[in-house]
């Protein structure tokens, strides 16, 4: 017995906002802050006096990105960073996912676990970039091993707290029909503990999606946070908002492209989500 069949037995989780129906009006809305941020920007250098390294105009970055794409580099720099990410949330959901399965249902591995996680998640994932540097060096090592270790303990949290905040109710309901050892992972826990798995993978991506850039700027040899950060020294600040435009907008795309339909397509259609 599934939980899809028995979840109308224990309560419902609140659809995300990205996840409702956006009403024509509401996108409307939502373009709006963007079209007067444009537009000021776009009015500046009409109105006041400043130096154009400081702010460059809307038609300096243009020029620059078109250059860009035409030469190869915004796309190699675009590649570079989605690959660390990629590689660094593998690797961070391999580990955070079976392991908070293990400490949700298991209280002695929970015993084990607990303090050292805990200590460990009290350092902030940037942190570890100068020891990453002594240990793989500047490149894809020390970038990687940030990403991973960001992706894995926002994870590993949601994983515990989805599997804590199944119902004993579907528990006995699953095991009243026979549901044990993997019979009961398969169709209780696992499906039972999506909505907050699938909140921690988009939430956890978001947070690597900040340690990738921010760990380029210091340990990387190219991406997007090099890119931006190589830009500094020579004050090309076209370089800089060019590169901080492409990291808002790539995330934008990654968030509406995969999580809002993986999320339809799995807890919503199981009815484990409020309307």
């Amino acid at each position: 017995m599934s939980v899809g069949n028995v979840a109308a037995s224990g309560p419902r989780e609140a659809a995300p906002w990205s996840m409702r129906p956006r009403h024509p009006d509401a996108v409307m809305l939502g373009t709006l802050p963007f079209a007067l941020l444009i537009t000021a920007w776009w009015l500046l250098p009409h109105v006041m006096q400043y130096p154009a390294y400081k702010l460059p105009p809307i038609d300096t970055v243009l020029d620059y990105a078109w250059e860009s794409i035409l030469d190869g580099s915004l796309l190699r720099d675009i590649v570079a960073s989605l690959g660390r990410l990629a590689i660094g949330f593998a690797i961070g959901m391999a580990l955070a996912v079976p392991l908070g399965l293990a400490i949700a249902l298991n209280r002695y591995v929970a015993d084990v676990f607990r303090p050292v996680l805990s200590f460990l998640q009290a350092i902030a994932g940037i942190a570890w970039v100068p020891l990453t540097i002594i240990w793989f060096g500047m490149g894809n090592g020390s970038v990687i091993f940030v990403i991973a270790n960001t992706i894995f303990f926002s994870s590993l949290y949601n994983t515990v707290i989805g599997v804590q905040s199944i119902p004993l109710a579907l528990h006995r309901a699953v095991r009243s029909h026979g549901g044990r050892g993997l019979a009961l992972l398969t169709n209780l826990i696992l499906p039972g503990a999506m909505v907050q798995i699938l909140l921690g993978i988009r939430t956890s991506v978001a947070y690597g999606w900040r340690a990738l850039v921010a760990s380029e700027m210091i340990a990387g040899s190219n991406g997007l946070g090099y890119m931006t950060m190589e830009a500094v020294q020579w004050q090309r600040t076209e370089k800089i908002i060019l590169g901080m435009i492409v990291i808002g907008i790539l995330w934008v795309v990654m968030d509406r492209t995969i999580f809002t339909p993986i999320e339809r397509r799995t807890v919503a259609r199981w009815g484990l989500l409020q309307r």
